[in-house]
């Protein structure tokens, strides 16, 4: 996307999922449906260098990124990334089907200047034609996605300057759903239109993303994530910050933990959900959602699936990318919900390029 693929071609690609606490790369072989992980690797990200998705430090960055290339195995060549945030925007129009090559190019970017909030000379513009409307099948639905020139040359700076060449430049949501998709393919029912949320709980922030039949249709993103959780750690027991987070991640908190931060954490957590799927289902013509989907280090919390699950009434599943390749769990890291946006766009070895 975004200029930096080539159209009908695939490459193998490693997947690199820049995030505010560290950067995750995944490395995948095989084909579409029976591919295996070969290896998951992340890195610290220099801290207070991503500030809402946006990179701040780039020199800094590229350093901690040379360090992930490092730890590659094999002599990778290509990558993928994503740029996610505020600075995003992806919307679904409609165009007459009859529409192709430059008339519908000229089309899309005359929409953009409706659509984007942003100056027209300051972002990157990318569409997919997905087919036919379903209300109207002699218009096309069309993914159009927007992002600010400077977060995408970004983040192909700093993997070039590690030695590998940028293929593809996604939407982070959109690698993710492509994760979910090819670890859960039955979940795509086009006669029974199922609703499918998305929940990613990094760090800092919570994405919320609506998938019908394998299409993102809505998305939404907030601050809130697992930093709260781990800010809660710190103030009820009086601990550093550092020591409280790498308390939670090695699941070493107190047996009171459950009620004194834990339980209220997930109640606001799920407050948080439950919002969000409102907000979608006010502004939209579907009246519920089916499933959620969980992922981000963030849904590792002991409990929130069952407790989401509970509280909404709702089947909520929590794919793990390690069930492909279990010999990549180590002691601490018995879930590898946080690598899947890197799975997501690993997997674009398998997709030919749109652009």
């Amino acid at each position: 996307m975004f200029g930096f693929a080539h159209q009908g071609s695939m490459y193998p690609v490693v997947g690199i999922d820049f995030g505010s606490q560290t950067i995750k790369a995944v490395v995948i072989s095989g084909k579409p449906g029976r591919f295996q992980i070969d290896a998951c690797i992340e890195v610290l990200t220099p801290k207070g260098c991503l500030v809402d998705y946006q990179m701040q430090d780039v020199e800094r960055i590229s350093q901690s990124v040379r360090q992930l290339v490092k730890l590659l195995p094999g002599h990778p060549r290509y990558a993928a990334t994503a740029v996610s945030g505020s600075n995003v925007i992806t919307k679904i129009t409609q165009v007459d089907n009859k529409m192709t090559g430059s008339d519908l190019e000229g089309h899309i970017e005359m929409e953009a200047e409706q659509i984007i909030p942003f100056p027209i000379d300051e972002i990157s513009i990318d569409f997919e034609v997905l087919g036919p409307n379903l209300s109207d099948p002699t218009r096309n639905d069309v993914l159009v996605s927007a992002a600010r020139t400077d977060s995408v040359t970004s983040r192909a700076t700093t993997i070039q300057d590690a030695g590998l060449q940028v293929k593809v430049v996604d939407v982070g949501l959109h690698a993710l759903a492509r994760s979910v998709l090819a670890l859960m393919p039955d979940m795509v029912d086009e006669k029974a239109q199922s609703v499918t949320a998305l929940i990613d709980i990094g760090a800092l922030s919570l994405t919320f993303g609506v998938m019908v039949n394998g299409e993102i249709i809505y998305s939404r993103l907030q601050s809130f994530g697992g930093d709260n959780f781990t800010q809660s750690i710190a103030s009820f027991y009086n601990l550093p910050y550092d020591e409280a987070e790498r308390t939670k991640v090695q699941s070493r908190l107190p047996a009171d933990a459950d009620m004194d931060v834990l339980a209220p954490y997930i109640t606001l957590l799920v407050q948080q959900v439950r919002r969000n799927i409102q907000l979608f289902c006010s502004s939209s013509s579907y009246r519920e959602v089916n499933m959620l989907v969980l992922s981000g280090g963030g849904s590792l919390i002991p409990g929130l699936a069952e407790q989401l699950a509970m509280e909404l009434q709702i089947e909520v599943k929590h794919p793990d990318p390690f069930d492909v390749t279990p010999r990549h769990r180590s002691e601490y890291v018995t879930h590898g919900a946080k690598y899947m946006t890197a799975l997501g766009l690993a997997l674009r070895s398998f997709v030919p390029c749109q652009i």
